[in-house]
């Protein structure tokens, strides 16, 4: 509904629905009118809106030219203008005002004299603070009443000296009626919505905090004039502390964090120790804010009603309050707040505190999980390590055994053949001594003697033999060697902790490893430069370091030989560096350097784990370096690194002490 509003004659005319399509006047009762109003309330429009329509329907019924409303504020003690008429907008402004020293509408708000009659010369009427329009001669102001204080007045000026009908004053006690009704209905209204939009907030989990303040809020829109603030109990130290003050001074919250619960301290620690509301309605009077009273008047705050919220065991929560800047008493609009704000203050503390218990216990059974987890995962790659290992030391073992027992199948015949080769040769030179002799003595052969001379090339048999015999010696001492070599490599008669040679271990290992240099293709064998220093014999499982040489001499050679394109044509030769040296006289330091293609950084991260490999299906376990790992830095109690860039090649350090500490683990 629009407002049509057309001052006329004395005679008053209104629309039933405030609009008129062709601006004509239309004679209508102020019962019509009131009615009109009524209907307007129940729209649910809201207040500020049906406040202005109401005083420019009042202004074109009673054919006058100025109308105010005055709301009063939650203090009691303040007016506010919420709407006018006919006024300029800088006649507006003054929107505010106190009236506890002015009797004239002390009496109104007191409800002594609900009509004013205003006859004034020109500007001030009466004993009123409030100023009239200029050009105003003649007023009424009439209460806006309720069931215990006024919610404010409603003001008419006339231009001209006039005595308003008694019709007129009933017609203004009828809209104030209507005022009233609309004032309280959207305030239970509020009240309601407030309450709806908060417990939404507590059921999507919104912050607790973001809750308290959001509350303070939305009923201070409620209580124009006052402050709304929380404290929460901090049951460890017996304290309240900051929920929400949205308006409040900063610096008052600030110096009211940490008050302390209990009898006389102020409002709030009062009622949060007695657990039922306290209304402190003077601050400069009341006792219990006696140790504060001061610091409240310096942020100008006087007036603070304060009631616990619980939780459903009683257990105090903590604090809801209202404060004003001027003494005043609470109405039962206040008490109605105050006992819907705390009844959502629990609600949303206690669904807070189930949450976070909820939550609390999620996390611990998480970490919980996560911590099995964690131990499942670990032991499952501690049984497989014990499980690589145990393959791996089987395998050695088998192997270890096997090479013994060739060894042996071969260290019998080949002595035998050794031992031999020393008679045999003798036996070959006593002959030879014979023939010579027979030569000497003989020298006229018979043909057929000479013929077996000629055939069998006896000059050239007698100077090759001996040749013969001599690498045949060197092949069998070759051998031994190697048995040797295959025995001390596998060292099961060493399989404690041993003071041996370093070099000697790398170079059994080089030995059985030496049939793997060659390269196909008539491309370069792969050549190994030893660099050895001058080294003591060191403290070590022996076979063990031989399992690492092993491990990382055959990944160097995997390495070269995968990068074979780069060897054709051969602009470079494959090359192992061994290089040995000794740190600060107490550690050991092997490289094992290639100058193959290098390894990339992502996987040098992972080439110690267990079962992790680059090659092929069938071509590698991923166990060699994570056993060769176990082995340095557990068993010797050493370090095992790898350098290495791309297309520069890769370098395995093992740094090993001198002597191992008498605690050394064992697999």
């Amino acid at each position: 509904m629009n407002l049509n509003l057309h001052a006329s004659t004395k005679t008053t005319q209104v629309n039933n629905n405030w609009h008129s399509p062709d601006n004509s006047s239309m004679n209508v009762s102020y019962q019509a009118a009131v009615n009109a109003l009524a209907e307007k309330a129940l729209s649910g429009i809201e207040l500020s809106y049906f406040f202005q329509e109401t005083v420019a329907l009042v202004a074109q019924i009673l054919n006058i030219k100025y109308t105010r409303i005055w709301q009063l504020l939650s203090d009691s003690n303040s007016l506010r203008k919420v709407a006018n008429f006919g006024e300029t907008p800088l006649e507006t402004n003054s929107a505010e005002i106190n009236v506890t020293s002015h009797q004239q509408l002390q009496k109104i708000l007191d409800n002594t004299q609900a009509i004013i009659n205003l006859k004034t010369p020109y500007s001030q009427i009466d004993d009123l603070a409030i100023l009239s329009p200029p050009d105003s001669v003649t007023g009424l102001s009439v209460l806006i009443p309720s069931t215990s204080k006024p919610l404010g007045f409603l003001e008419v000026y006339a231009t001209e000296a006039r005595d308003f009908s008694p019709e007129d004053i009933h017609f203004l006690q009828s809209v104030t009626h209507v005022l009233a009704t609309a004032i309280e209905r959207k305030r239970s209204e509020e009240l309601v919505n407030t309450q709806s939009k908060i417990l939404e907030q507590v059921a999507f989990g919104v912050n607790l905090y973001k809750i308290f303040n959001n509350l303070c809020i939305l009923l201070e829109q409620q209580l124009p004039g006052a402050y709304c603030s929380i404290l929460v109990v901090d049951q460890e130290n017996k304290r309240l502390r900051r929920g929400a003050a949205p308006t409040l001074p900063q610096e008052y919250t600030e110096g009211v964090d940490g008050l302390m619960i209990g009898e006389s301290y102020g409002s709030c620690g009062t009622a949060a120790y007695r657990g039922d509301s306290v209304f402190a309605t003077d601050i400069a009077t009341d006792p219990l804010w006696a140790d504060f009273r001061d610091f409240a008047l310096s942020y100008n705050i006087r007036a603070c009603w304060s009631s616990p919220f619980s939780s459903q065991t009683g257990e105090v929560l903590g604090t809801f309050a209202i404060s004003h800047k001027f003494p005043c008493h609470p109405t039962q609009h206040h008490l109605e707040i105050l006992k819907t704000a705390t009844h959502i203050a629990s609600i949303a503390t206690e669904t807070a505190r189930v949450a976070e218990a909820l939550q609390s216990a999620n996390n611990d059974l998480e970490r919980k999980v996560e911590q099995r987890t964690t131990e499942l995962r670990k032991a499952l790659l501690v049984l497989q390590k014990r499980q690589a290992q145990l393959v791996h030391s089987e395998k050695m073992s088998s192997l270890g055994q096997m090479v013994a027992g060739l060894a042996h199948e071969i260290n019998n015949p080949i002595s035998f053949i050794d031992g031999n080769l020393r008679y045999a040769n003798q036996y070959i030179d006593d002959l030879l001594d014979l023939i010579a002799l027979y030569q000497e003595e003989y020298p006229q052969f018979n043909p057929t003697i000479a013929a077996k001379i000629k055939a069998i090339d006896l000059e050239y048999l007698s100077n090759d033999f001996p040749k013969l015999m001599a690498s045949m010696r060197g092949g069998s001492e070759r051998i031994t060697n190697i048995v040797l070599g295959l025995r001390n490599f596998s060292r099961l008669d060493e399989s404690n902790l041993k003071s041996v040679d370093i070099h000697e271990g790398i170079d059994n290992t080089l030995m059985i490893l030496n049939h793997q240099l060659a390269l196909p293709h008539k491309l370069p064998d792969i050549q190994i430069i030893k660099e050895y220093g001058q080294l003591p014999n060191i403290s070590c499982y022996a076979n063990q370091l031989n399992q690492v040489f092993m491990n990382i001499l055959n990944n160097a050679i995997y390495a070269l030989k995968e990068n074979m394109e780069h060897w054709h044509p051969p602009t470079q030769i494959p090359t192992i560096q061994i290089k040995t040296l000794l740190v600060d006289n107490h550690r050991v330091l092997i490289s094992i350097k290639d100058n193959g293609p290098g390894i990339a950084l992502e996987v040098q991260q992972h080439i110690f784990d267990p079962f992790f490999t680059t090659k092929p299906v069938g071509q590698g376990t991923g166990l060699g370096l994570s056993i060769s790992y176990d082995i340095v830095v557990e068993k010797h109690q050493g370090k095992l690194s790898c350098l290495s860039v791309l297309g520069e090649g890769t370098e395995f350090q093992i740094e090993i002490p001198l002597q191992l500490l008498k605690d050394a683990r064992k697999f």
